[in-house]
């Protein structure tokens, strides 16, 4: 099943393909200026039974013909099969788009990190003479950070894109806030999930400032949806579990990645509370877990 860490790229690409040529000449590639861009086939059939099947595809049109194609893949790996699979399967991809469509096609990878953009556009020699294969990378680094609150709301999809690389940058704080911003320029039900994916990519000496942020956008925002319940006890959560962790650090009690899990993994409002109260009186971080039966935390 596909992470989310993979999902969320693509679907910023889908809720506004324009993004992608923006992307693609961030990083060095010569694309068209075409009026207008969509989402394209994320599958091609073969002549002989069988389909590829692709991450996204984003079409730019100068009239209803094809004028210019992205393939946008996010490749979060580069073991030996990974690396295997793409020297046989991206060059198909290429060249079965551009034959489906009749136009020019270039192939852009979406990677976590630079070694694994580096590793991912090692050359495919396919074989035939002058026809290497050159993958098109990029990571989160390679494009601007995002630190003003216009640049938020013109390109809310750049501003989650690209945080994932400058959370070591003076201007974090700058760039955890407009990731915040931006989430609220884009479609309500995916704002948990984009929620979700920031979380993940924040190392975790930075947790505890995200936290924050995140506790002071809840407070201080209207919010206008259903999402408005889950997202603040998604805050509400992260803040009790984060309270319970800090008191049993502040009373020099040893608290191991078991327990440390096991709390931050909690979604529970009812339980960390219990867990909270507990934090002031245990002597050890392992009974803040004690009198829990019957309650559900979601742990095994």
């Amino acid at each position: 099943m596909p992470s989310i860490r993979h999902e969320i790229p693509l679907q910023l690409l889908r809720n506004r393909a324009e993004v992608a040529p923006r992307i693609a000449r961030t990083v060095g590639l010569s694309v068209p200026d075409l009026p207008c861009w969509r989402p394209g086939p994320e599958t091609v059939t073969l002549l002989s039974p069988g389909e590829l099947h692709l991450d996204i595809v984003l079409i730019g049109t100068d009239t209803e013909k094809p004028e210019f194609a992205i393939i946008h893949e996010v490749q979060n790996s580069c073991g030996t099969s990974e690396l295997e699979r793409i020297s046989l399967s991206w060059p198909a991809y290429v060249t079965h788009v551009r034959q489906r469509l009749g136009c020019s096609v270039v192939l852009l990878a979406f990677c976590p990190d630079e070694p694994t953009a580096r590793k991912v556009a090692t050359p495919v020699e396919t074989g035939h003479p002058d026809f290497v294969f050159r993958p098109r990378t990029y990571w989160p680094g390679m494009l601007p950070a995002i630190t003003t609150v216009a640049e938020a709301d013109q390109w809310p999809e750049l501003a989650l894109l690209s945080a994932p690389g400058h959370l070591e940058d003076a201007e974090r704080h700058k760039v955890l806030s407009m990731a915040l911003e931006a989430m609220q320029k884009l479609e309500p039900d995916w704002r948990v999930h984009y929620h979700d994916y920031i979380s993940r990519c924040v190392p975790a000496r930075y947790r505890k400032e995200w936290e924050e942020l995140v506790a002071m956008a809840i407070e201080n925002y209207h919010w206008e949806s259903d999402f408005a319940h889950e997202h603040q006890a998604i805050g509400r959560a992260e803040g009790l579990a984060g309270s319970v962790l800090r008191i049993l650090e502040r009373r020099g009690l040893a608290v191991d990645d078991a327990v440390r899990t096991r709390i931050a993994g909690c979604s529970d409002l009812d339980q960390l509370t219990a867990w909270l109260d507990r934090a002031l009186v245990v002597e050890s971080a392992e009974r803040v877990f004690d009198g829990d039966a019957g309650m559900q935390d979601g742990s095994p």
